[in-house]
């Protein structure tokens, strides 16, 4: 049998209809688009305009996520989707453990929030918005509460993964923003925390001695590694040239360390815990001192300077991190009567003999003559440094 041509109009237009139903929801996404591993995708597989999530001028967040659940407690948890300029908003969200089951049960607290009545990989939920949950909120955001009930006993780690849709309200799946994001709850047992036992705040300490630090740690089986470092220039900065220990061995608690010969009055300890969930714990002791091998801290030295368009590049020696370069064309002091240029910097290859001034050469026209001076964050100045700019 022939369809007459409106007729075959009708069934196009149908199923053109239904398959943009089916591609775009309003009502709600399939379930297994929140990016979660083993989920099928995020929201960009079906609202595709941008080919992937987080381009845009948006976000997603998860907010009043506990640190720390009770198996059984109950939790409100809010998921917040904004960008400027946007009147409908969406979202899908799950829990999941550490193998990436079903961890606790999410259920709406109002309207604007329902349940998937599918499930994913090992049982896990989702929750999403429903059609009337679209509606921006404020201008140019939505907010969703949904409730959280943790496990009836302690999992680990909690692992959520929500995806936002940022739409343009046209009624398809085109220019429509997506933004995902993800955030972790740790159980009692995993809770991750740190703390010194034994550390040389307020002291001297001699470089070529020995001062054993002690730490203790919480959450073992979440704890993916242990790194200490120390700071010249009072926790400024803890560059991986100053790494005195790491493991991947949680059980670790001690470190005999030999003081560097980098003397300074604004040496810090800092203990960092990485957690297999992703994110990091860390304490930092207060200041203490470290004497150099001739008594006390060694000045800096300045016994060169190049000046290249803009830069300046300044050689020498005991340049700590975080040195500052003043400048003088007729003072005697520079630290304290001249000019502190902008933008230095310790060269990242040989950051103690080499300081960098992005503009500094700005400063010094060719054929005159400056005073270069280097001041520790220690404290320790080196000799005024006589330079003359090459005429070009």
């Amino acid at each position: 049998m022939r369809l007459g041509r409106k007729r075959r109009i009708q069934v196009i237009v149908m199923t053109l209809f239904v398959a943009a139903v089916a591609y775009a929801k309003v009502e709600g996404p399939d379930a297994g688009y929140t990016g979660a591993p083993g989920d099928i995708g995020n929201c960009v597989d079906c609202h595709d305009t941008f080919h992937q999530a987080n381009v845009g001028p948006g976000s997603v967040k998860l907010l009043n996520l506990p640190a720390v659940y009770n198996p059984g407690q109950q939790y409100t948890i809010n998921v917040s989707v904004q960008q400027s300029g946007r009147v409908r908003f969406g979202f899908q969200l799950t829990a999941i453990d550490k193998t990436g089951s079903r961890a606790g049960t999410l259920s709406p607290l109002d309207g604007s929030t329902q349940v998937n009545a599918d499930t994913g990989p090992g049982g896990r939920q989702y929750i999403e918005h429903t059609e009337a949950g679209t509606l921006a909120s404020i201008a140019g955001s939505r907010t969703w509460q949904l409730r959280w009930t943790a496990p009836d006993h302690d999992l680990g780690t909690v692992s959520f993964f929500v995806a936002g849709n940022a739409a343009n309200n046209s009624g398809d799946n085109q220019g429509d923003y997506i933004y995902t994001n993800s955030g972790f709850v740790d159980s009692t047992t995993s809770h991750v925390t740190v703390e010194f036992d034994a550390e040389p705040s307020g002291q001297t300490l001699e470089a070529g001695s020995h001062f054993n630090i002690g730490w203790s740690t919480t959450g073992p089986s979440n704890i993916d590694n242990v790194e200490l470092r120390y700071s010249t220039d009072d926790g400024a900065t803890f560059p991986i040239a100053n790494l005195i220990f790491s493991s991947t061995d949680p059980s670790v608690s001690s470190f005999d360390w030999m003081i560097p010969d980098k003397p300074t009055t604004l040496a810090r300890l800092r203990i960092l815990v990485g957690k297999k969930s992703g994110d990091a714990v860390q304490v930092i002791t207060d200041r203490f001192i470290i004497v150099g091998s001739g008594g006390g801290p060694t000045p800096p030295a300045i016994t060169g300077a190049t000046a290249n368009g803009k830069q300046l590049f300044v050689s020498g020696a005991g340049f700590q991190e975080g040195a500052k370069l003043y400048s003088c064309d007729s003072c005697e002091n520079p630290s304290s009567e001249g000019t502190k240029l902008k933008k230095v910097s310790n060269d990242p290859d040989t950051p103690t003999t080499l300081l960098i001034s992005k503009k500094g050469g700005k400063t010094i026209s060719p054929g005159s003559t400056v005073l270069l001076q280097v001041k520790n964050p220690d404290g320790t100045k080196s000799d005024p440094f006589e330079f003359t700019r090459p005429v070009q």
